[in-house]
């Protein structure tokens, strides 16, 4: 797996969309620094397109798509994506049916129940009242960290009972059905943007740091890891092309300060 700064400037010159998660890649510790934020609006100026995708809320989504310089969002792990209308008006799509989700929901709940008590150190996530679709446990932000093999029992118990379950940095994400971050991100480009699979490859880049992200590494042949990564590659089949020297939102700004100086590279005569 090669540095992200040895890339080929040849490969990036046409990128003008960047994908990426939110905790730990743009955060550290759940916090968003002044130089990350600086980083995602001097992309946007440049007309770089920033899409985090994430399994965050649809509360904090919400907060996102308003406040932050984004193009559009999605979250809870694909189950729907937000935007702004030319109108300034929250447009909002979801991967199947709200009220269909929100059954689910339910369901999902009782089986983290059951994931819960086999592993009590664990609890559900303090952002599940503000999530539409999926369900959260949280096994690394207000709770220990959980041992591996702690999270790897969560997982196993929404598995066996027929749920998606994937793991964040901080979260255990849950979920029916058979769309993910990936399947989404496909859908928003084809259908928002009107990017073909073939420019989708060009033009899209992928920025992430846990398993939950293998979807979008596997999806996108410009991915990029930032440097707290590291501990996972080996349980992913389908890790990032590139690795940041640096981690969390300080590796997100090394990767836009490389775009950019790429961009300006193209630009000059």
């Amino acid at each position: 797996m090669s540095r992200f700064a040895d890339a080929d400037p040849r490969l990036l010159g046409h990128v003008d969309i960047v994908l990426t998660d939110v905790d730990d890649t743009l955060t550290r510790h759940g916090k968003l620094s002044p130089s990350t934020l600086d980083a995602m609006a001097r992309l946007m100026d440049a007309g770089i397109r920033v899409i985090p995708v994430t399994g965050g809320c649809a509360g904090w989504c919400d907060h996102i798509v308003r406040a932050w310089p984004v193009t559009a969002i999605i979250g809870e792990s694909g189950a729907f994506r937000f935007r702004m209308s030319s109108k300034g008006s929250l447009e909002q799509r979801f991967v199947r049916p709200l009220a269909e989700l929100r059954d689910e929901q339910q369901a999902l709940l009782r089986i983290a129940a059951q994931a819960l008590q086999r592993v009590p150190a664990a609890s559900l996530a303090a952002d599940q009242p503000y999530r539409l679709a999926d369900v959260a446990v949280d096994h690394a932000q207000d709770v220990g960290p959980l041992a591996g093999e702690q999270v790897a029992s969560i997982i196993e118990v929404f598995r066996t009972s027929g749920a998606h379950a994937r793991a964040s940095s901080i979260h255990v994400n849950a979920w029916f059905g058979d769309h993910d971050k990936a399947t989404m991100a496909a859908r928003l480009l084809s259908e928002d943007l009107e990017l073909s699979a073939s420019a989708q490859a060009q033009r899209v880049l992928f920025i992430g740091d846990a398993p939950n992200d293998e979807s979008l590494f596997r999806a996108y042949p410009l991915s990029v890891g930032v440097a707290n990564i590291k501990p996972h590659l080996e349980t992913l089949a389908h890790g990032p092309r590139w690795l940041c020297d640096a981690s969390h939102g300080e590796g997100f700004s090394e990767m836009a300060n490389r775009l950019l100086a790429v961009r300006q590279e193209v630009m000059l005569p």
